[in-house]
């Protein structure tokens, strides 16, 4: 009886944090990868949870319940911060900073926000999810899965079978037969050549089991980020070529004379001048949104915090402790700002950017957690904008200051996605009997890892593949600097987009739009009729139909459409397996496997970046 009434109560071991840490670490890299190739990331709190069974009780055959939960929390702590550093730190690659990143005050400030987005959302956990009861459908699945534990172990199998599908269809797209450059896999398939539909309208599939696998788990709710794809590709950029509204320098194509060969071209163009401003315009308003709507559960979150406090609740992380981990984190994005802009930066000027920055993480974290707990889409990318604005409207434009905004846009994009993964987290707590303050406490003491693996991992990335709109003319320019032998090795894989051969793409387009946006402020010259018009469209969108969708549909107008279009064709498979085989079953047995596909294509590409990289040293 006393060994029966124990083994429940193991929850939060050495075991489970240490392997968590390990599993947490390698998704980091493979998301870092995947978000740089399709422009967001997913949650891998599932993933984490399916592994955990399959280590804690399929390995192991030890693992409690909330055991797992441990693990999957921590899993998902040292993998979600990803999305804070890939849609922030290229920027700077990409415009070419890269030797004046201060990378220890990158580190600072990134950890130091890390401990932020913790600390703020611990204190209005009981609201959020006690009395508010939101939703939150990702930590709702998560609790489902450690719920089903024999169910679990299944999925275990399912999800490394997945793993090797998707490694092996990622290899295969860059294994090349003797010295010719077309790979055993191509790596896209323009299926609108093949209907004879005018190249004006994109109709091309990446060759992506990662796009497919994320388009599969997003399910039809998923298919929304598609409207933004259609409405750019099929709409505005065949409308705008029939009727000639284009600049002065592409007044001479037409929607006859656009060829297949120079659709891509011409789409890239078409972003620069149009659809990305138009894009960024959404997505700002669809932020803008998120903070509007979230305004009334702020006020009641708020309330619920002063009722807590008086409470003195034994399971919840003492306030006292929040408060020391508050004041460590701001003096964190203190010292990451001054070290970040050297003599351009003083220290009242840091203090103000690291008190700022706290003020709009805590806000920005909030509505995200808002968003994600009724929707799981966030306007994490709108807000990461919003933040980056306002450190250069305190310190100013120059080119001097982009560093150390850019630094602290990474900080609080990296506490607004904590926050939203530490109350996922705690809902599938809730849903399971966890303790809270074990969780926190968990998420507390392995939250600083994350943000070095990621950073890590861009920069790999970086010297082995380069990424961004100009990923190509990147490598270009490094054969030709490296002379005749390099030159000599690059070929360009036929039917792809310009890449030595063996090269996957990956555009960055988050940071693309990030670049575009700091440039175009920059220099004065802001299209605020692109702005706006598109600020209008994402603000009615979000505050009239779902709170999130503006900032999805606004990126997605300029996200790779190869890409986007193998992710809505996994949407569609999921719709098709669920009315013929039910919801249960696409829900128990395909999400493992596409979950699978994700993990295995995206280690691939970073293990592919490590064997380049170390070859080339």
């Amino acid at each position: 009886m006393a060994e029966a009434v124990s083994k429940p109560s193991r929850e939060m071991t050495l075991l489970s944090i240490v392997t968590g840490v390990a599993v947490g670490a390698c998704m980091n890299m493979g998301i870092c990868y995947a978000g740089l190739q399709i422009g967001f990331t997913i949650v891998g709190s599932s993933v984490a949870a399916i592994l955990g069974f399959g280590i804690l009780r399929g390995l192991l055959r030890r693992g409690t319940i909330l055991e797992v939960n441990i693990f999957q929390t921590v899993g998902s702590c040292v993998n979600t911060v990803n999305a804070g550093i890939i849609f922030t730190v290229p920027v700077m690659f990409l415009m070419g900073r890269q030797t004046e990143i201060n990378y220890p005050a990158l580190i600072l400030a990134t950890v130091g926000g890390a401990l932020l987005g913790v600390a703020v959302i611990i204190p209005f956990r009981k609201q959020i999810i006690d009395y508010e009861r939101l939703r939150f459908p990702d930590g709702t699945a998560v609790a489902a899965i450690l719920k089903s534990p024999g169910a679990g172990v299944h999925k275990a199998v399912l999800l490394l079978t997945g793993i090797a599908v998707g490694a092996l269809a990622a290899a295969l797209t860059r294994i090349h037969v003797g010295a010719g450059t077309e790979p055993l896999l191509p790596a896209a398939y323009n299926v609108g050549q093949w209907l004879g539909i005018p190249a004006a309208f994109r109709l091309v599939f990446a060759t992506s089991l990662l796009s497919f696998g994320a388009g599969y788990i997003a399910g039809r709710p998923g298919l929304a980020i598609l409207y933004g794809t259609i409405l750019n590709y099929w709409i505005l950029i065949p409308v705008c070529l029939l009727l000639g509204w284009l600049p002065e320098s592409h007044r001479g194509v037409t929607l006859r004379s656009l060829g297949y060969a120079e659709a891509d071209w011409f789409a890239r163009a078409f972003a620069d001048f149009t659809s990305r401003l138009v894009g960024i315009g959404m997505i700002l308003g669809g932020a803008v949104a998120g903070v509007l709507v979230a305004v009334p559960a702020l006020r009641s979150a708020l309330a619920g915090l002063r009722t807590s406090a008086q409470g003195g609740r034994l399971e919840e992380m003492p306030m006292g402790v929040l408060k020391g981990v508050l004041v460590l984190g701001v003096v964190l994005l203190a010292l990451g700002a001054k070290l970040a802009g050297g003599a351009a930066v003083g220290w009242p000027t840091a203090v103000l950017l690291a008190l700022v920055a706290g003020l709009w993480l805590w806000i920005a974290g909030l509505v995200v957690a808002q968003c994600t707990g009724r929707t799981n889409w966030s306007p994490l990318s709108g807000l990461a904008l919003l933040g980056i604005a306002m450190m250069l409207g305190i310190m100013g434009t120059s080119d001097r200051f982009v560093v150390p905004a850019v630094t602290l846009g990474a900080a609080t994009c990296v506490a607004t996605s904590m926050c939203a993964d530490m109350i996922a987290d705690l809902k599938t707590g809730y849903l399971v009997g966890a303790r809270p303050v074990r969780q926190q406490v968990a998420q507390m003491c392995t939250c600083w890892i994350g943000p070095g693996i990621a950073l890590a991992t861009v920069i790999l990335l970086w010297k082995a593949y380069a990424f961004g709109p100009d990923q190509a003319k990147v490598l270009h320019e490094r054969r030709m600097t490296a002379g005749p032998a390099e030159q000599d090795g690059g070929g360009v894989a036929p039917g792809s987009l310009g890449l030595p051969a063996g090269v996957p793409n990956l555009p960055a387009p988050q940071a693309g739009a990030l670049e575009a946006a700091i440039r175009i402020v920059q220099s004065g010259d802001v299209p605020l009729g692109k702005y706006l018009t598109g600020a209008s469209i994402g603000l009615l969108i979000s505050l009239l139909v779902s709170p999130g969708l503006g900032v999805m549909v606004g990126l997605s107008m300029y996200l790779p459409s190869q890409y986007m279009f193998a992710f809505g064709l996994g949407g569609c498979i999921q719709i098709l397996v669920s009315r013929l085989r039910g919801a249960r079953f696409a829900e128990d047995q395909g999400v493992p496997i596409a979950a699978g596909f994700i993990v295995g294509d995206a280690l691939v590409g970073v293990a592919h970046a490590m064997y380049k990289v170390g070859s080339a040293l």
